[in-house]
Order: C-alpha cells, then sequence, then structure tokens
C-alpha cells in the first residue's frame, strides 16, 4: 500500500513539473506581464505622436499665416508676389518638416506592430486582440497623417505654380481652384485621423484595464 502510494505522489510531481515546464500553471502572470509590454510600447509611440501633432500645429500656423497674407494682397491695390512666393515657399518648408515626422510615426508605428506581435498570451485571447486593433488603429492614423501631408504639399505646389505670374490678371485661375480643392481634402484628412486617433486612445485605456 505504501508503494502504491509513493508511486502516486511521484506521478502527480511529475506531472506538475511538466505543467511548470510548460508555462501551464501561470498563465496569467505572463499575461499581465505582456499586457504591460503593449502599454509600455503604446506610451512610446504616443510620445512620437505628440512630437508629431506639435510638427503639424507648427507647419499649419505657417499655412494659415500665408493665406492670411494672401487674402490681404488680392484684397489690397497693390499686390507684392514676390513677397507672396517667399510665403509659399516658407509653407512648402514646413510640410516637408511635417512630413520627416510623419516618417519618424511611422517608424512608431512599425516597431510597435513588430513588437507586440511576438509576444505570447495564454488564456487571455482579448489582449492580443486589442493589441492587434491597436497596431492597425495606428497603420490607419499614419496612412491618414500622410495624406493630410502630401495634399497640403499638392496645395503649396498648385499656389507657387499660380504666383509665379507676377500680374493677377494673368494668372491661371485653374491652379488656385486645385489648390483650394487639395486644401480641402487635406482638411477632410485630419478630421479622419482625428476620429482615428480617439479609436487608438479608447483601445489603449482598454489595455490599461487589463494589466
Amino acid at each position: 500500500m505504501k508503494d502504491q502510494s509513493r508511486a502516486f505522489f511521484c506521478l502527480a510531481l511529475l506531472t506538475v513539473c511538466v505543467l511548470l515546464a510548460a508555462g501551464c500553471t501561470t498563465p496569467r502572470m505572463g499575461d499581465t506581464h505582456n499586457t504591460t509590454i503593449v502599454i509600455q510600447d503604446y506610451n512610446q509611440w504616443a510620445a512620437q505622436q505628440n512630437a508629431s501633432s506639435a510638427q503639424v500645429k507648427t507647419s499649419l500656423a505657417q499655412l494659415g499665416s500665408t493665406l492670411d497674407a494672401y487674402n490681404r494682397d488680392t484684397a489690397g491695390s497693390s499686390p507684392d508676389p514676390a513677397t507672396l512666393r517667399g510665403d509659399v515657399a516658407a509653407d512648402q518648408q514646413a510640410i516637408g518638416q511635417w512630413g520627416a515626422a510623419i516618417q519618424a510615426l511611422q517608424s512608431a508605428t512599425g516597431t510597435f506592430s513588430s513588437d507586440t506581435s511576438a509576444l505570447e498570451f495564454g488564456s487571455d485571447g482579448e489582449t492580443p486582440h486589442l493589441a492587434g486593433l491597436l497596431a492597425q488603429e495606428m497603420k490607419i492614423y499614419t496612412i491618414q497623417m500622410g495624406n493630410a501631408q502630401q495634399h497640403f504639399v499638392d496645395y503649396t505646389q498648385d499656389m507657387s505654380t499660380y504666383l509665379s505670374v507676377d500680374d493677377p490678371d494673368y494668372r491661371d485661375d485653374a491652379m488656385r481652384t486645385a489648390a483650394m480643392d487639395a486644401k480641402a481634402q487635406a482638411i477632410s484628412s485630419l478630421d479622419q485621423s482625428d476620429l482615428t486617433l480617439s479609436n487608438i486612445t479608447a483601445t489603449a485605456q482598454l489595455l490599461q484595464q487589463r494589466q
């Protein structure tokens, strides 16, 4: 009888050791740790997004200043096309800096996606779903911001072509119209990105609750 008890105890001990080796007895501990990693990576992405947003704000302020100057100039009796062309050149430089910020954000998005997709979760199926959703929303956001930047590139190029003629009476109004259309598309892309950013924040909050 003692031998049977000893054999049963050894078998039970062996089973526990196998489970421990496979990590099956502590799925929540590992899942919680991986969720923390996801949140940390998100915080790094959010820091880059904040830096990008600051640059976008600066670029939009520059564009707004030039548009105000253009409106004042066209309403006046003695337009100064040379000054306006200089303003548009400053716009193009600001838009270029915006593009660099978007590239940095795209890199941060790629890092989040690759880091989190490599994590393994045991019993928790919701966290990897949320992490994947967050990565997808980040990609959509960077695409929308990139689209807005490209539309503003088109806008400044069209305005530059339009202002290349000194006499307003001989300018190609089709270029001015194209510039305004590009500007409207840029604003639409920015509006879409605002909605996506709200979704990103909401998804991140759900992940935070799972820590």
